[in-house]
C-alpha cells in the first residue's frame, strides 16, 4: 500500500470548504492561468505586469491577520520539541498524528478558540513546515514546476513552468530566514552544510534533486538552493508526440531500436530533455528485460520488475574517497549483474569505456551526454576525461539530438535529429554517420531523411524482412498515434499497452488497451 503524502492527509480536514485564501488583492497585473494546488489551501495564479509585461508566479496561501500569526508563533514554539519530526525515518501518517495530537493538546492547554476557517490555516501551516519543505511546499506540489531557484538574499524564487518557462514568484527570502533554511533543506537529506563546507549536491526525500550553497563566500548573493523536481507523473512517448518534441513515426523506430537492444546516446544542451526521454524511451522495454540504472540522483522511473536502481554515494569519512562510491564502480559492478540493458544517467568520466566495453560484450546501453550534434559527442568520447577510442564509438548506433527551441516567448522541447553511426571509415578514419529524422524550425515539423541501415541489423536479429520492419514501425506509429487520440498517458498505462503489444501485436487497437488497462 502506497504511503499517503503530508499533502493528501491535510485535504482530510478540508471536507469541502471552498477558500481559505482572501488575499487575492496583492495579485497585480492581468491573469493569465490560475488553478488550485491543494482546495481550499493554495493556489497558483500567473500573470503579465502591466508595466514590464513580465509574468510573475503567485503562490497564495491562507491568509492570517497580525494576531492570528502571533498566536501561530507560540505555537510553532510549543512544539519545537517535535522538531524532530523531521529527521526521523517514520510514516508520514505517524508524524501527522504526533502532530495532530500535540497541537490539540496546546490548544486546549493554552484555552484558545478558534473558528473552523483558523483551525484549517493553522493546521495547513503545521503541515506546511514541519512535514512539508515550508515556503517551498506549495511550489513541489505544482506538477507544472519542473525547477525551483533561489539565487540569493532578497531575491525573487524563479520556478522553471512547462508552459511559461522560468517565472519571477511572490516567494522572497531574508538574509537571516534563508541560511537557516538552507541548513534545514539540506539536514531533511540526511546530511550537513556549513561555512566550511558551503556547497552540497543531495537527494529530497522525494527524489527531488538538490544543490545548494551556504553564505557569500561561494555564491555572494547569499545563500542558494536549486531544486530539480523528481515526477511522480513521468512523461511518457505519448507526451513527447503532444508536445511535437517527437513525432510518432520518429518515436516508434526508436521503439524498435530499444526492442532489440541497439545501443543508444541521448545528447544536447543542459534542460533540453534528454533524461525525460530517455525515461519515456525506456517504457519500450520487452517485459522480461534485465535492467541495471546508474544516476548520480534518481530520475529514471520504470514500470519494471527485473530492475536495480543503482545511485553514487559520496565520501563518508574524511579521506577524500573514504567510503566512496563512483559510477564507474557501479558499472562494473552492473556487468557482474547480467543485464540486458545497461542505463547511465549521465557520461562524464572514465565510465565511459566500461559503457562502451559494455556494448561491444552484447549488453545494449543508454545514456546521456552534453553536446550539441553528432561532431561534439565524437569530440567529448575522444578526448579527456572520457578518452574511448574511436574503434570503440562505432558500437554506438543511435544518436538523438535534443534542444531547446523559443516559440511565441516560450521555451520547448525538440528533437533537432536522429543519426545512426554504420562505422568507421577504412581510409579516412572517420564515423561514418547518416542522419535519419531532422526537425525544421520553419514549420516546427518532423520528416524522415535517410532510411535506417539499421533495419538490416534489426532484421538479422528478428528475422524479419525490411519491407516487414517498415510497415510494422507503421504499425507502432499508429498505435501511439491512438493512445494520444485516447488520452492514454499514464507512465503504467503506457508500458502496459506496450506489454499487451508485445504478447499480441494482431489485436485491434481498441481491444488491446482495453485489455492492456482495465
Amino acid at each position: 500500500m502506497e504511503m499517503a503524502s503530508h499533502w493528501e492527509l491535510l485535504s482530510r480536514y478540508a471536507h469541502g470548504d471552498e477558500n481559505l485564501i482572501t488575499n487575492f488583492e496583492s495579485v497585480k497585473g492581468e491573469i493569465l492561468e490560475e488553478y488550485w494546488l491543494l482546495k481550499p489551501y493554495t493556489r497558483a495564479v500567473i500573470v503579465r505586469d502591466e508595466v514590464t509585461q513580465e509574468y510573475v508566479y503567485n503562490l497564495l496561501e491562507p491568509t492570517l491577520s497580525e494576531t492570528e500569526f502571533k498566536v501561530l508563533e507560540e505555537i510553532y514554539s510549543a512544539l519545537s520539541d517535535l522538531l524532530i519530526l523531521k529527521h526521523v525515518s517514520i510514516a508520514i501518517e505517524e508524524k501527522e498524528s504526533v502532530l495532530v495530537d500535540a497541537y490539540e493538546n496546546i490548544i486546549d492547554e493554552y484555552g484558545i478558540k478558534m473558528s473552523r476557517d483558523l483551525n484549517l490555516k493553522y493546521l495547513y501551516y503545521l503541515f506546511r513546515d514541519f512535514l512539508g519543505l515550508g515556503p517551498i511546499d506549495g511550489l513541489m506540489k505544482d506538477p507544472n514546476i519542473e525547477d525551483i531557484h533561489c539565487d540569493g538574499y532578497e531575491i525573487p524564487i524563479y520556478v522553471y513552468h512547462r508552459r511559461y518557462s522560468n517565472l519571477k514568484t511572490n516567494l522572497i527570502f531574508s538574509a537571516a530566514h534563508l541560511d537557516k533554511y538552507v541548513v534545514s533543506l539540506v539536514q531533511r537529506t540526511g546530511k550537513h552544510i556549513s561555512y566550511g563546507n558551503p556547497i552540497i549536491d543531495a537527494t529530497l526525500s522525494d527524489g527531488s534533486r538538490l544543490q545548494a550553497t551556504l553564505g557569500t563566500e561561494i555564491t555572494p548573493k547569499g545563500s542558494s538552493f536549486t531544486i530539480r523536481k523528481f515526477s511522480i507523473d513521468p512523461l511518457t512517448p505519448v507526451d513527447l508526440i503532444a508536445f511535437n518534441t517527437y513525432s510518432p513515426e520518429e518515436l516508434a523506430f526508436l521503439w524498435m531500436c530499444v526492442e532489440y537492444k541497439l545501443n543508444m546516446m541521448i545528447v544536447g544542451e543542459t534542460a533540453s530533455g534528454k533524461t525525460t526521454t530517455m525515461n519515456a524511451l525506456l517504457m519500450f522495454l520487452p517485459t522480461d528485460a534485465k535492467v541495471v540504472s546508474i544516476e548520480d540522483t534518481r530520475e529514471i522511473q520504470l514500470y519494471h520488475e527485473n530492475w536495480i536502481a543503482a545511485i553514487t554515494r559520496e565520501h563518508i569519512g574524511f579521506e577524500a574517497e573514504e567510503g566512496q562510491i563512483t559510477m564507474y564502480d557501479l558499472l562494473k559492478a552492473a556487468l557482474r549483474q547480467r543485464p540486458d540493458y545497461i542505463v547511465v544517467g549521465e557520461v562524464r568520466g572514465i565510465e565511459a569505456q566500461v559503457l562502451f566495453q559494455a556494448m561491444a560484450t552484447g549488453h545494449a546501453c543508454y545514456s546521456t551526454l552534453h553536446a550539441g550534434d553528432v561532431g561534439q559527442v565524437v569530440y567529448r568520447l575522444e578526448n579527456e576525461p572520457l578518452d574511448v577510442p574511436r574503434s570503440m564509438i562505432q558500437m554506438l548506433d543511435i544518436v538523438n539530438i535534443q534542444l531547446q527551441w523559443r516559440r511565441k516567448g516560450i521555451r520547448v522541447r525538440r528533437c533537432k535529429e536522429i543519426d545512426e553511426i554504420v562505422g568507421v571509415d577504412p581510409a579516412s578514419k572517420d564515423l561514418l554517420v547518416n542522419k535519419l529524422y531532422e526537425w525544421s524550425v520553419s514549420g516546427d515539423s518532423h520528416r524522415q531523411v535517410y532510411t535506417p541501415s539499421k533495419l538490416e541489423k534489426i532484421s538479422a536479429l528478428s528475422g524479419l524482412t525490411i519491407s516487414e520492419l517498415i510497415e510494422e514501425i507503421q504499425q507502432r506509429k499508429r498505435l501511439l498515434e491512438y493512445m494520444r487520440e485516447k488520452g492514454i498517458r499514464n507512465y503504467i498505462d503506457v508500458t502496459r499497452v506496450v506489454r499487451t503489444y508485445y504478447r499480441n501485436p494482431n489485436l485491434e487497437f481498441e481491444e488491446l488497451t482495453a485489455y492492456a488497462i482495465e
